[in-house]
């Protein structure tokens, strides 16, 4: 399989797992399938060709009809899901017309050699089945307050330390946890290495964000809190997977008690 996307955010997504695509075709090199009535030629006709079917989540005509001149078969769906329609399930959907099944439970993410060789690195720092914590998201408005984050440490008392990943974009969101005793702070690990490490965790909490579907994508056993999104929409894909949906719309109404009662029902601190 070929994935068609951005590079930054499509190379999460491939690699060795039965769900996995096998290949990347940048989304940068791809502006002539958006112009209407474009011929397409060199190393990016040459990309495609060959395969099949295309399935195309899009808005864009343009992008529909290019993709009909490469392929026998393309196949297109709104990205948007219709109201209470979980978002996995609506895309998934769009391979019932070529006989497949979309709704079992995906296929965990798997870590190539070298993956798994810096993913150690992290993890030989850690105890076994560690606690991870992503205090991060798009938004202040679906973030979880720090003190309450540090509140369900203190609920959990996991062996220390635990894990705090964070991005280039989490930098103020992770400021309260740098000077607290037992946090291992994870700079800028490299997505798929940080999934392979979250693999291992025993329990990872997270907003509505990146991460923590990077972590259920992995197979870790995850709480995701959700304010003003919807997880009947938006709750991350995997087997091992709660959520915590605040009855306000406001993160700051979700207690530690409800997260620490969501993670003690999957996670090696269980009662």
């Amino acid at each position: 399989m070929t994935l068609l996307a951005p590079a930054a955010s499509g190379s999460a997504l491939v690699g060795g797992g039965a769900g996995e695509a096998r290949r990347l075709v940048d989304w940068e090199r791809a502006d002539a399938l958006f112009a209407e009535g474009a011929s397409l030629r060199g190393p990016l006709r040459r990309d495609l060709a060959g395969h099949v079917v295309a399935l195309a989540f899009t808005r864009t005509p343009a992008l529909v009809a290019s993709l009909h001149a490469l392929l026998p078969r393309v196949l297109e769906r709104d990205p948007s899901p219709p109201p209470g329609t979980h978002a996995a399930r609506w895309l998934a959907g769009l391979v019932e017309p070529l006989g497949l099944d979309p709704t079992g439970a995906p296929p965990a993410c798997s870590p190539s050699p070298d993956e798994e060789r810096e993913a150690r690195a992290w993890r030989d720092r850690l105890p076994p089945r560690f606690l991870a914590l992503h205090p991060g998201s798009g938004s202040p408005r679906k973030s979880w307050p720090a003190e309450r984050f540090l509140g369900l440490v203190d609920r959990l008392r996991p062996p220390e330390p635990w894990l705090v990943p964070c991005g280039p974009a989490d930098r103020a969101a992770v400021a309260p946890f740098r000077t607290r005793a037992g946090a291992l702070v994870a700079e800028d690990v490299p997505v798929r290495v940080l999934g392979a490490l979250l693999a291992e965790a025993g329990a990872f909490v997270g907003n509505d964000s990146g991460v923590s579907h990077l972590a259920a994508a992995w197979g870790a056993p995850t709480v995701a809190l959700f304010g003003p999104t919807d997880a009947a929409t938006w709750a991350p894909e995997g087997t091992r997977v709660r959520t915590v949906q605040s009855a306000t719309g406001e993160m700051a109404t979700i207690t530690a008690d409800e997260v620490a009662r969501a993670v003690e029902t999957m996670g090696p601190w269980a009662t």
